[in-house]
């Protein structure tokens, strides 16, 4: 039994170190935000992306991830656009879907009429673009950018009240050193 709890707690310190170090190197990273990537607001379409000079919280999904169930969790992020709206940061929702679902995320989304942009990454370019820089774990796949594109914050805040706290506090550090 002793022997089983020093394993465990060994794997569970060494998961510790190696999340530790992707941290430091991704916030450490500058994150490209492609403008090639297809943009779906309501019920309408544009192949037009700018992300303006502002801090931008990214929620990207991968094409490992289900984007169908992605898209159907969407608007368990309105408060987060709504925060958007007066903190001064922009939401970007990347969908980086295998090339066999882009028509059925595309008329998804459209369908959905959500009221915010969502991205659609058609050619790979957000994954390619920074290859290197965003981790594999999918806990590294929502995260605040400062103006300059490096990552302040990683996690989703709509996890838990303690990661909107800390969401928060960025947010405002960010606001803070504008000014």
């Amino acid at each position: 039994m002793f022997f089983v709890l020093i394993l465990a707690s060994s794997i569970v310190s060494c998961e510790s170190m190696r999340i530790r170090r992707e941290m430091k190197a991704f916030m450490k990273s500058e994150i490209v935000l492609p403008e090639d990537l297809h943009h779906v607001c309501g019920r309408s379409m544009s192949t037009s992306s700018t992300f303006g000079d502002v801090p931008v919280l990214v929620i990207y999904h991968d094409s490992l991830e289900c984007s169908s169930c992605q898209i159907n969790h969407l608007f368990d992020n309105i408060s987060l656009y709504e925060k958007a709206d007066t903190s001064g940061f922009s939401v970007v929702t990347v969908f980086s879907p295998r090339q066999e679902e882009y028509d059925e995320v595309l008329t998804q989304l459209v369908n959905l009429g959500y009221p915010y942009p969502v991205y659609i990454d058609f050619s790979g370019s957000f994954r390619k673009g920074n290859s290197g820089s965003i981790p594999e774990d999918r806990k590294f796949h929502t995260f605040l950018m400062d103006r300059d594109r490096h990552p302040v914050f990683v996690g989703n805040p709509m996890l838990g009240d303690d990661l909107m706290k800390l969401f928060d506090k960025a947010v405002s550090g960010l606001q803070k050193a504008e000014n």
